[in-house]
């Protein structure tokens, strides 16, 4: 059995799939961004800074809740939600820090040339 065999198991690769797949909307992935950068994000504020209606986000967090993503809590009046699921926490964190890196760099060269 070669290395390639060893790790990659059908059966251990389909919940990774399954996760890939309910989060390569981009819409979803602007919401559990939106999720990771904020302290407190609630359905009110997550459709708000999408722009998008809160039946829409509602149904889109509703795909991330059925596969284990994203979880919610009642606070008073408000549903907050935050990434349950660590794989996609560390995921979503690295994309983040990656285009952070990218818009940084962006800007540095836009500031030599204009130098």
């Amino acid at each position: 059995m070669n290395q390639t065999t060893k790790t990659c198991y059908e059966e251990k690769l389909e919940p990774y799939a399954q996760k890939f797949k309910a989060i390569g909307h981009p819409i979803r992935l602007k919401i559990l961004c939106l999720i990771a950068d904020q302290e407190v994000p609630c359905v009110g504020d997550i459709w708000r800074c999408l722009d998008q209606p809160q039946p829409v986000v509602s149904q889109h967090l509703a795909i991330l809740k059925h596969y284990g993503i994203v979880t919610s809590e009642v606070k008073k009046t408000r549903r907050i939600y935050s990434i349950s699921d660590p794989f996609i926490k560390n995921l979503i964190d690295a994309m983040i820090c990656q285009i952070k890196a990218e818009s940084n760099s962006s800007s540095e060269k836009m500031a030599e040339k204009s130098e």
